[in-house]
């Protein structure tokens, strides 16, 4: 009699003990997945802030990963006396399919839309590039997913943008 005693309130210790982990993994799924989204958006203002220090330095490193900044230096900015600034992020739409962030950049050079306009490709390309490296991030025909939606980089440097995707 108290080894079947022992045994029930086993099996009872065991249900009771499946019940509180499956809850926890319920309960917790969400904010999983949302922790693969915050931790995108902060790997994207690393990125930019990383972005504007490098430019203003004006040190040419010869690596595959900084190759975009690497050609604002030579072709927009020189080495000398270039104050380039992240100025902040924002999530400016999200809907069940697409995720679109506003990055914005500023500096102390006068230079055309245009040109704004090209560094800002440049600078979205290093950024996609650093997302790429990420396991909460996967790409498909060239664009990036975050938990399933499309990431919309609208890069702005002063009066220039560029949007990627």
């Amino acid at each position: 009699m108290l080894k079947l005693r022992r045994a029930q309130t086993s099996v009872e210790g065991l249900l009771l003990m499946s019940i509180i982990v499956l809850s926890v993994i319920i309960i917790s799924l969400p904010y999983l997945r949302d922790s693969g989204e915050v931790l995108s958006l902060v790997q994207i203002r690393n990125s930019a802030n990383f972005a504007a220090s490098y430019l203003t330095n004006g040190v040419i490193v010869d690596k595959e990963t900084y190759a975009p900044l690497n050609v604002i230096i030579e072709n927009y900015t020189g080495s000398l006396g270039v104050k380039f600034s992240f100025l902040g992020l924002k999530v400016t739409t999200e809907n069940s399919s697409e995720i679109e962030v506003l990055v914005k950049f500023s500096h102390n050079l006068n230079l055309t839309e245009t040109t704004n306009s090209k560094i800002a490709s440049l600078i979205g390309e290093f950024i996609k590039q650093s997302l790429i490296s990420l396991s909460t991030v996967r790409t498909e025909n060239g664009s990036i997913y975050i938990g399933g939606r499309l990431l919309v980089l609208n890069i702005t440097v002063e009066n220039g943008g560029s949007v990627i995707k």
